[in-house]
């Protein structure tokens, strides 16, 4: 944002100068509209304030579940949503009730494709809109056509409105500013824009160093525009497939920003940077490091993200989510409602520990019934796809296929399925993954204050039901096991979680291996008090200073375009 005549962010004040906002046209061009003729005796100047001009597209990627979907026909209609998340309280509505063959019918992801049509948030928190007509016209395309319609509103929509107003912040207010006449900074923190608020303040982060921010490098982060683009993807296929589909949507994008015919003035670099959250870390990073889309992208920064999986989904997958409150009886409180569901899903398996979590370590323990209470530790090898993942006979294996389809030969063939699925789909994900790096520029936080499944174990317990008990009579918890024992005992064990550090879903042990590998490659790791399904919770503007999740992420994406030069 500068003075059109002379190129300086403030210009010389005259008594007849006079200060010109921008404004913008539907195609994203702008000018100047409210010049007006002055008296030659005023000899006067007319000083048009000029925005940035150089675009930096940034994309928004959503974690498992996070993401609209609709009916790509079969059994369905055409386009008939399937899972859309305008209000929470209508999902939990027509969710909670499902049982597991519904839910295995609905959640197929063969015969479910992405869903734009879901509500977009309203809000703006930027004096210039960046949603189309606005008091000075359309500063960017619309929010439908950035993709914000395909994340649960009510996971993400005010987060993705409070972001790229924090994106737009800065040069906004300087414009404004300048158009008033006034020179430079103000000395009220509040009138400048939110990313120079964070200058030279420290986060606390695991840098050896940590490197503020610095009044110099927001002066050149607010040089550009920084589009906020959403990349839902369907979080029951493959992983890989949808960072295919990424790969494709980065060059959309570059190539649209390349038009005269779209918004903005030109790229700034032919790059984009991406902001992930939870699963769609692993998207992201199978795009920039096995699809090649590396030189395509010039940073990223991973929230939450689950690199070497987490026990939890071992849990969710053999007593389903309702210990997790109303999100988990959403997802399937139980293994029957949850299980069929995710053993056809090659997303969210891909969540499973990796062979290289804990460092190989056993995460998975079995009380032996023994009295001195030892446990059987998985896996003993580090291999958990042959000891826990492809096991099919003993009790506390990954998967039942009779779990819902009591029929010998439905169940076989549900073995098979899912077999060929964990054999081929979701192992060579998690290997291909395992071996490679970082991109070359990237931010992670996590969450470290929240008890997690660091590890998980059957533990024995005292319950029992009467001998000669109708099977219809039985009753015990979801997370309880019921193990038949010889001459008609059985033994009830209960699946616990460690409760050790983490984000209530990820545990510090998935990130702990990669830090130590990879830290060349990571520029910066932050450790913070956020949920893992609430890691990019902000209400407002003002908010983002409570929030050092938020904060870091900004401060990334600043630190990130200093490479970009200004010409």
């Amino acid at each position: 944002m500068t003075d059109k005549s002379n190129d300086k962010i403030m210009p010389e004040e005259c008594q007849h100068t006079t200060y010109h906002h921008p404004k913008w046209h539907d195609d994203g061009t702008c000018n100047w509209d409210d010049l007006k003729l002055q008296p030659k005796a005023f000899n006067a100047q007319a000083k048009c304030v000029m925005p940035p001009t150089k675009v930096i597209p940034v994309i928004f990627l959503p974690g498992v579940m996070g993401s609209n979907l609709k009916a790509l026909g079969g059994e369905f209609i055409d386009d008939e949503p399937i899972w859309r998340g305008d209000s929470d309280i209508q999902v939990y509505l027509d969710w909670a009730k499902l049982k597991g063959p519904e839910r295995k019918k609905l959640l197929n992801p063969d015969t479910t494709v992405v869903d734009d049509r879901g509500e977009i948030s309203t809000k703006i928190y930027s004096r210039i809109t960046d949603d189309g007509q606005g008091e000075y016209g359309a500063l960017l395309p619309t929010r439908k056509a950035r993709g914000w319609g395909e994340v649960l509103h009510f996971s993400y929509g005010n987060t993705l409105s409070v972001l790229q107003a924090a994106l737009l912040d800065d040069w906004q207010k300087a414009v404004k500013r300048c158009a008033d006449g006034q020179r430079g900074l103000s000395e009220n923190p509040k009138e400048n824009g939110i990313v120079r608020q964070l200058c030279n303040k420290f986060l606390g982060t695991e840098d050896k160093k940590e490197e503020m921010l610095t009044d110099a490098e927001v002066s050149h982060f607010l040089q550009f525009l920084y589009p906020l683009h959403v990349f839902g993807y369907n979080w029951l296929e493959d992983n890989a497939v949808s960072a295919e589909k990424l790969v494709n949507y980065i060059d959309k994008i570059l190539q649209d920003y390349q038009s005269d015919e779209k918004h903005g003035h030109g790229l700034a670099v032919n790059k984009v940077i991406l902001v992930t959250h939870s699963m769609g870390g692993l998207v992201a990073r199978y795009a920039s490091q096995i699809l090649g889309a590396k030189d395509k992208i010039l940073g990223i920064i991973h929230g939450v993200i689950p690199d070497l999986g987490s026990p939890a989904a071992y849990r969710r997958m053999k007593v389903g989510g309702k210990q997790e409150g109303a999100a988990g009886i959403v997802m399937g409180k139980s293994a029957e409602e949850l299980m069929p569901v995710l053993a056809r899903a090659p997303a969210p398996m891909q969540l499973l520990p990796a062979p290289n979590y804990k460092y190989g370590a056993p995460w998975l323990w079995i009380e032996k019934g023994q009295p001195d209470g030892n446990y059987l530790q998985l896996p003993k090898n580090g291999d958990p796809f042959n000891e826990i993942y492809l096991n099919q006979t003993l009790w506390w294996k990954l998967y039942e296929s009779d779990i819902i389809d009591k029929d010998e030969l439905v169940s076989q063939q549900n073995w098979e399925d899912y077999n060929d699925l964990m054999d081929g789909t979701v192992r060579k994900f998690i290997f291909k993954l395992g071996k490679a790096n970082y991109h070359p520029t990237t931010y992670v936080f996590y969450g470290n204050e929240i008890p997690s499944d660091g590890f998980v174990k059957w533990d024995i317990t005292s319950k029992t039901h009467p001998k000669n008990m109708h099977d219809s009579d039985k009753t015990y918890p979801n997370n309880f096991h019921e193990v038949p024992l010889p001459f008609n005992r059985s033994r009830f064990y209960e699946l616990k979680p460690s409760n050790t550090a983490g984000d209530g879903t990820v545990p510090v042990e998935s990130l702990n291996a990669i830090k130590a590998k990879n830290g060349y490659s990571i520029k910066s790791v932050l450790a913070t008090n956020v949920s893992h399904q609430g890691a990019y919770d902000v209400k407002n503007l003002a908010d983002i200073h409570e929030r050092p999740a938020l904060q870091f992420t900004l401060r990334a994406i600043a630190k990130i375009v200093q490479e970009v030069p200004l010409s």
